[in-house]
């Protein structure tokens, strides 16, 4: 814009593709068949699934939590992509430096994606650190606002969201041989999710293209669960009203990071490349936070999400990052504009601007200090009249 090059790139990243997290993730879908095949319970393609749901915990053995192959291969390509775009950064003399929450496959993202930029010919100082030191303001856990997540009123909205949506008689009369067996020994809620957030991580393995969980669905069922997660989503990390709106203020100290920095570099001689590799949920919540793209949404009508194009996957899917690229023209320059990528793609801020789509970063900067404190504010006045 108007002569000026980038001179900063602060980027807040989820992790790439990987397996779950715990052996139990696969163990328990596949102790609920072993148990019904045992009574004779199994119909030939409830037989079919188990054989396929073993495959798939044999895949996984000793790699649970960690970056799969496809993730691997998705954190090189998003660096390259990022070198590409922005060769002003990537310079001799450079500075990147990498940190990661103390994750198996959030260090893995970052370490795949500081070996793509290693490569690159320039001469650039790289460092790279994991640590629980960086929590407080990279793996938040705000303990009065989860209180809240769920309080009676949300979780009595979602419990009619998820009777409404989980319309499942004929999967489970597909894969049981009786429905009375299904509604004694079957948590079908539970088995359900389980089944599909299995069918989902398949095409991230080497198993893409052998098997498949997501025949075991008609298109209709697919949704219906699909809105159960987005809704999920929405409640814990969106602005839903039922909750009281303020779930994604659980990520202020990433933003008050990413504004401080902002300010502490602009001086500086040399391009600088700050990456921090989190949970997905935290980025999700910050650009919630953010309210990019008009995704700090507030609504309490869980059924007009869809409507109103709050979709999970555009939000925050594997690899999913917030970048602000900073540019000016030299370190004399107080006119600084940025330029927000979500996900790769230029977002839109809820900011006045004359010079779309960057963004003034004194308008930016103005624009979340106000939001911040303004929530700081709120905070400490209900816990003084609790203390009253």
């Amino acid at each position: 814009p108007d002569g000026k090059k980038p001179f900063y790139i602060s980027h807040f990243g989820s992790c790439a593709a990987y397996y779950l997290e715990s052996p139990k993730d696969y163990e328990v879908p596949i102790n609920a068949f072993v148990k019904a095949d045992s009574m004779n319970m199994l119909t030939p393609l409830g037989k079919d699934v188990l054989r396929r749901l073993r495959l798939i915990e044999q895949d996984a053995i000793h790699r649970t939590g960690e970056m799969t192959v496809n993730g691997a291969q998705q954190m090189r390509q998003l660096a390259q992509e990022m070198v590409d775009r922005f060769p002003d950064i990537f310079v001799d003399g450079s500075y990147v430096d990498a940190r990661s929450i103390v994750r198996n496959h959030s260090i893995m993202s970052m370490q795949e994606f500081m070996t793509q930029i290693a490569r690159h010919k320039a001469k650039m100082e790289l460092r790279m650190k994991s640590s629980h030191s960086n929590d407080p303001w990279m793996y938040v856990e705000d303990k009065e606002l989860e209180a809240d997540r769920f309080n009676a009123e949300t979780q009595t909205c979602y419990q009619a969201y998820i009777k409404a949506n989980s319309n499942n008689k004929r999967l489970w009369e597909s894969l049981f041989g009786s429905m009375d067996y299904v509604k004694e020994h079957i948590d079908t809620t539970k088995l359900n999710d389980q089944l599909f957030t299995l069918a989902g991580g398949i095409q991230n393995t080497p198993l893409d293209g052998v098997i498949t969980l997501y025949d075991i669905y008609t298109p209709e069922e697919m949704l219906q669960h699909w809105r159960l997660h987005n809704a999920k989503n929405y409640i814990s990390y969106g602005s839903f009203e039922l909750n009281g709106g303020n779930q994604p203020f659980a990520q202020r100290a990433p933003l008050w990071n990413l504004l401080h920095q902002g300010d502490s570099i602009k001086k500086l001689d040399h391009p600088v490349v700050h990456l921090r590799y989190s949970s997905r949920g935290m980025v999700m919540e910050l650009i919630c936070l953010m309210e990019l793209n008009g995704y700090g949404l507030k609504t309490s009508d869980l059924n007009q999400l869809e409507n109103l194009g709050w979709a999970n996957y555009r939000i925050a899917p594997f690899g999913s990052s917030v970048q602000v690229v900073y540019y000016r023209k030299d370190k004399t320059d107080d006119n600084i504009l940025i330029k927000v990528l979500l996900n790769g793609e230029e977002a839109r801020l809820p900011i006045e601007t004359d010079c779309a789509p960057y963004y003034h970063w004194e308008d930016v900067k103005r624009y979340y200090l106000r939001k911040l404190y303004a929530h700081e504010k709120i905070r400490f006045d209900y816990n003084k009249s609790k203390d009253e």
